[in-house]
């Protein structure tokens, strides 16, 4: 009876030992695991100032997820507090459906699928901990900030103190010549109202200059205002005389081919039908949002416009291998000079790239060094 007894006490500590580690592991299964040493990849996130830009994820390692992750304090360089300069909010455009760059092709279409909100300069998504700031970082002051962060799952709270360092750096308003893959400006002459080449002339093949350093074009971009989101390009002769694109001083660069399908290389006009305007004194747009344009059509982010050449005098140049010391093109003063086309036989083709990064209003002044108003 004892035995009897004894097996039977033994079961039930067996069985009670059992239950508890099977208690004990539903529970760990249940709470889940929350890292201690989770981290984002870089420990640098660098935002362009006044445009959009977004970090890596945090790299949950091994947590349970869903994650929620938010920041709890901003610092500057010298350690301070700053959580009330990024609690701020200021007006920011943003989507409200989405976007089709083949048919919202107008300033009305897009703007339909725009709204404006006040949204702090950035922003922690609560489940992957990416970090996307805006164009209000504008208003934030060029430097490095550091972030900590809290993240929670159902095991519990961490958290992460100095997780990531933002920083908040000074960037190109508006890209143009070789900035990033936007494109380069690109001079050439075209046999009068055709899309042809021209012809070699006195052993010269490449009569303007195409691709870096261009030492036939001097320009600028000078930032007016933060509003209204306006660019406005003048184009001179080497005197600084403009050219009349009201009266088509400057005009629409025809497609190659007999029948092309676009008939004009792509230009402001087709990036904005309903803004674009060709004033006496300038190419002048309205444009809706920053990346402006959003969306390529085809060759990079540059623009084509031809100068008919009934407007225009040419010089002929010898060739020129680059123009990375600076160097540009003097006129009749200088030794590749070697005088001036017939008038009548060409067009002036001008390729402008462009592409503005950060919302405001814009003033881009081109002066070419080879030609003369006529």
């Amino acid at each position: 009876m004892k035995n009897i007894k004894a097996r039977s006490w033994a079961t039930s500590f067996v069985m009670l030992l059992l239950f508890s580690i099977i208690v004990e592991g539903c529970t760990k299964i249940q709470n889940g695991f929350l890292s201690p040493t989770m981290q984002y990849s870089t420990k640098l996130f660098v935002a362009p100032q006044g445009q959009i830009a977004s970090s890596n994820s945090l790299v949950a390692d091994g947590s349970n997820l869903p994650l929620n992750v938010k920041w709890t304090h901003i610092y500057d360089s010298s350690g301070k507090n700053v959580d009330d300069m990024f609690i701020k909010t200021y007006p920011v455009g943003v989507w409200t459906k989405s976007y089709n760059p083949l048919t919202d092709t107008s300033y009305a279409s897009i703007i339909a699928k725009r709204t404006t909100q006040e949204l702090t300069p950035f922003t922690v998504n609560p489940t992957s901990g990416v970090i996307s700031t805006n164009s209000a970082t504008l208003y934030v002051p060029i430097g490095k900030y550091t972030l900590d962060l809290q993240v929670s799952n159902s095991a519990g709270t961490q958290e992460l103190k100095n997780a990531i360092t933002i920083e908040i750096k000074a960037a190109k308003p508006v890209q143009t010549a070789d900035d990033g893959g936007i494109g380069s400006f690109s001079l050439s002459r075209l046999i009068a109202n055709t899309s042809a080449g021209a012809p070699t002339r006195d052993n010269v093949t490449s009569v303007f200059y195409n691709g870096n350093y261009n030492p036939f074009v001097v320009y600028s971009v000078t930032r007016i205002s933060d509003t209204p989101n306006v660019m406005i390009i003048k184009i001179t002769d080497r005197n600084g005389v403009v050219f009349n694109a009201k009266t088509g001083e400057v005009s629409k660069r025809p497609n190659s081919g007999l029948n092309p399908n676009p008939p004009y290389l792509q230009n402001l006009q087709y990036y904005a039908p309903d803004t674009f305007q060709a004033l006496d004194s300038a190419l002048y747009v309205k444009y809706p949002l920053t990346p402006f344009p959003i969306a390529s059509l085809g060759n990079g982010f540059n623009m084509y416009y031809i100068i008919p050449t009934k407007y225009v005098h040419m010089d002929s140049t010898k060739t020129w291998s680059g123009n990375s010391a600076g160097i540009f093109y003097r006129g009749t003063s200088d030794p590749r000079y070697l005088g001036q086309f017939k008038d009548d036989l060409y067009d002036y083709a001008v390729r402008i790239p462009l592409r503005i990064q950060t919302p405001g209003n814009y003033f881009f002044q081109i002066k070419l060094l080879d030609v003369t108003h006529r």
